[in-house]
């Protein structure tokens, strides 16, 4: 049966008056009395309710009213004071609606008060109106200060005032009206129920009884059946009105009824779904046992009512991505449980789409910005040859510009992986100390240009974590730059290094700025939340949040604190590596003869940051000791040692049988001439005078390590930007062959004739993916060729297990990369 023949049916079945009458015609006077007297009595209830909400809709209005014209009194305000034309934009239709509850209000016919007063808040209302048109005006001709003094005579507060007084005694005079309905309707109540009890005594008890109960009960059941009716109604035009699939599933966990958005989106008619296992369309219950206990369901309340990017299958086997949202419904049968069903293939399509306008903006932006912070290094760096102090400081701004256009790429690309879920973290055995000097030295440059100083303090061992080196720079990094943006000029920024007594590495940064504003504490962590400082500069929002996360993903916390001498210290802490780790600095040791140790760290800071592990001894005894007990690349050696001086061990390294043959690096107070003799004598490497020359050491280095035995690795560089080539051929070229290649093509051609020690590939090529080339980077000997990804495209976990390193462009440095290939070239020769 349908549900129009449904109301038809009920329709037709009410009970009928006149037949009841008829069936009680033995006291039809008294009876037609008692339903006349009754039907009075009715009236004068609906009269009352009636004047009841009348007076209820009075009271209304006028706190409607008052209500709008403190909505446009507060547009009005809030234009005077900033001149905004947006705050206007309320103001208006306050006012037209000011207007309208006014012409629709009207006082009752016999109360001439409440008409007085009624005419009297339209008269100030009017008033009202024209004193803010008025200030308004002002504001827009004459300005703020001719508005705040026309303000400020107190007129359009008075008028408010009046207002609200006139408006409280019509309502004050509308609940005593109400209240006296009431009193009169609770009397009236009374005396109709003692009345009916007395005209009901007068009949006869039986008769009445049973024919008043036989009229009521049928009444009931047809109230019974049309209450039930409708309900079923507005429910099945909820459920339809729905855009949301919608299914009610009984205990056994099979369908029980679904809405009209569920037909449509699944395609199934209802009644084929109808006692069907929702897991014909939906996996929401798995496992054994009742469907209750496999959904979750205990004491009536769900463990998770939510399930995000599901899918559901439709009538052809499609499937759709869904988000399933369920509730428990409880009936007499049972609970069932609701489940709200919402298609999420269009927020999929956007999300795949913003990946896609991602992965190009990652490419296409931070591509050509590698090339030009590269190139612009190496001319910092003297590689084309000694540059102007004036062209120094040019390259100087364009290079700190350049990084800091990446670092807000970078933000931006970060803080979408954060909330996609696909921000990778490696959990690599290092050493934070380095990567603390590393975020040391590149704000150096950021706080010259601030007039800030950068203080490092370090320990001397280092402090081995398992982490990702690049991540946890980007945090210090960004500490560090936040900063120096809130040191006053001249005052210093201190980045500090320290284990703790709870086997942790805490990493600190202080400042002596002003301290972070008490309104911005609980939010200081959020995205996109910035601090305005004095000088009206202002940050992304983005980096305290990249780092809270990346500190996260680290198992770390990171926090902000007072510092009692003023400033404010921003901290994180990690645990240590608790199993003994991998040497990072790679397996080339050279051992330090120094006993000096402000210039013993020195060096090793060098040797470090060049790639290589170092050792360090005092005396010559200990070096004999130490060479006799190890194999080393390298000696690097001071002239006055304690004991026997360092050209007296040269000397017999050299002259004892057979000859220790290991590449020398005099570093000494003292220059060649001083000792005797232009000559380096002993064929040492180089001589060099303290203080150490950056450029001149790693030169030297790199002379001593090529005769150590090292021979000059071939590297085949993929990537289709051709000054990204020849920015990593300038910085690789001194210690390596470089073969470039711009696409697939061009690689395998030379793969057929050159077999390289190490491969560098780019993700994103116009032929395809610089990954499809390792199945042909297979070396003479059967063993993979080591392959580095450095690309501006992100690599999945899966694939940076193919390769053996992985640097992102504009993340990982020139200096990065060519620190990469010499590790990665080292463990190739021990292979």
């Amino acid at each position: 049966m349908t549900r129009r023949e449904q109301r038809a049916e009920l329709a037709g079945r009410a009970p009928s008056l006149a037949r009841s009458l008829l069936a009680a015609s033995i006291l039809p006077f008294l009876f037609v009395g008692l339903i006349v007297w009754l039907g009075a009595e009715y009236r004068r209830a609906e009269t009352v309710r009636t004047q009841a909400r009348a007076s209820f809709d009075r009271r209304i209005d006028a706190i409607t009213l008052l209500s709008r014209m403190k909505d446009a009194e507060t547009s009005q305000r809030g234009f005077v004071i900033t001149g905004s034309p947006a705050f206007l934009l309320p103001y208006a239709p306050a006012r037209a609606a000011i207007e309208t509850t006014l012409a629709a209000g009207r006082p009752r016919a016999f109360d001439a008060a409440q008409a007085r007063r009624l005419a009297m808040l339209r008269a100030l209302t009017a008033r009202k109106l024209a004193e803010m048109d008025r200030i308004i005006a002002i504001r827009r001709t004459r300005g703020l200060d001719a508005a705040a003094q026309a303000v400020s005579s107190g007129l359009g507060e008075r008028l408010m005032d009046r207002m609200r007084a006139v408006a409280g005694e019509m309502i004050a005079a509308e609940e005593a009206l109400g209240k006296r309905q009431v009193a009169a309707y609770t009397e009236r109540s009374r005396l109709t129920r003692d009345l009916a009890w007395m005209m009901l005594a007068a009949l006869s008890i039986l008769l009445m009884i049973g024919l008043t109960a036989l009229v009521r009960l049928r009444q009931a059941r047809h109230a019974a059946k049309v209450e039930a009716f409708e309900a079923a109604e507005r429910n099945r035009t909820i459920l339809d009105s729905t855009i949301d699939a919608l299914l009610i599933l009984n205990p056994s966990g099979t369908i029980e009824t679904m809405n009209a958005a569920a037909t449509s989106m699944l395609g199934y008619a209802e009644n084929e779904l109808s006692r069907r296992d929702v897991a014909v369309l939906l996996d929401i219950a798995p496992g054994n046992g009742s469907f209750h206990t496999r959904v979750g369901l205990v004491d009536g309340q769900l463990r998770a009512s939510f399930f995000a990017d599901r899918a559901v299958r439709h009538r052809d086997g499609r499937l759709i991505p869904v988000d399933v949202a369920m509730g428990v419904m409880s009936l007499p049968s049972g609970d069932h449980i609701v489940a709200s069903l919402r298609d999420i293939s269009e927020r999929k399509r956007i999300e795949r789409m913003k990946d896609d306008l991602m992965s190009t903006v990652s490419h296409e932006l931070r591509t050509p910005l590698t090339s030009v912070v590269g190139a612009l290094g190496l001319l910092r760096a003297g590689s084309a040859g000694a540059l102007p102090d004036a062209a120094r400081r040019l390259i100087e701004i364009a290079e700190n510009n350049s990084r800091r256009l990446i670092r807000l790429i970078n933000d931006m690309l970060d803080i979408d992986r954060i909330e996609s879920g696909k921000l990778h973290v490696a959990r690599d055995p290092i050493d934070l100390c380095d990567v603390v000097a590393r975020a040391c030295e590149g704000s150096e440059g950021l706080g010259a240009a601030a007039g800030v100083r950068i203080e490092c303090r370090l320990p001397n061992a280092a402090v081995i974590v398992a982490g990702d080196a690049d991540r946890l720079l980007q945090v210090v990094t960004n500490l560090v730059s936040n900063a120096v943006r809130a040191s006053p000029q001249g005052k210093a920024v201190t980045i500090g290094l320290a284990v703790t007594a709870a086997g942790k590495a805490l990493v600190t940064v202080d400042d002596e700025g002003p301290g972070i504003p008490p309104a911005f504490r609980e939010r200081i962590f959020g995205r996109f939340e910035r601090a305005e400082r004095d000088d009206g500069s202002v940050g992304t929002g983005l980096g305290l949040a990249i780092s809270r996360e990346i500190v996260s993903r680290h198992d770390g916390t990171i926090w902000f604190e007072d510092r009692s001498g003023g400033g404010t210290r921003f901290a994180f802490s990690i645990d240590l590596r608790r199993s003994a780790g991998t040497d990072v600095l790679g397996d080339t040791r050279l051992l330090i003869c120094e006993d000096d140790d402000a210039i013993a760290e020195i060096l090793e800071a060098f040797v470090a940051e060049e790639g290589y592990a170092s050792e360090r001894v005092a005396s010559a005894e200990e070096a004999r000791a130490a060479l006799a007990a190890r194999s080393y690349s390298a000696l690097l050696l001071d002239l006055k040692l304690p004991g026997e001086g360092g050209l007296s061990l040269a000397r017999t390294l050299r002259d004892q049988v057979p000859p220790v043959s290991l590449p020398i690096i005099i570093v000494s107070a003292s220059a060649p001439e001083t000792i005797g003799g232009g000559a380096t004598p002993l064929d040492i490497v180089d001589w060099i005078e303290k203080p150490l020359e950056p450029e001149r050491f790693a030169a030297a280095l790199r002379t001593a390590l090529g005769r150590s035995g090292s021979k000059r690795p071939t590297i085949l560089h993929l990537d289709d930007d051709q000054d990204v080539l020849d920015v990593v051929a300038a910085g690789l070229q001194p210690e390596a062959r470089i073969l470039k290649a711009t696409d697939l093509g061009t690689a395998r051609h030379l793969l057929q004739t050159e077999s390289p020690d190490v491969a560098i590939l780019d993700l994103q090529l116009a032929d395809g993916s610089g990954l499809d080339l390792l199945p042909m980077l297979v070396g003479a000997d059967g063993l993979a060729i080591p392959t580095i990804v450095y690309s501006a495209q992100d690599i999945s976990a899966e694939a940076a297990q193919r390769v053996d390193a992985v640097l992102v462009k504009a993340r990982g440095s020139l200096p990065d990369l060519a620190a990469t290939v010499r590790r990665v070239v080292r463990q190739r020769e021990l292979q």
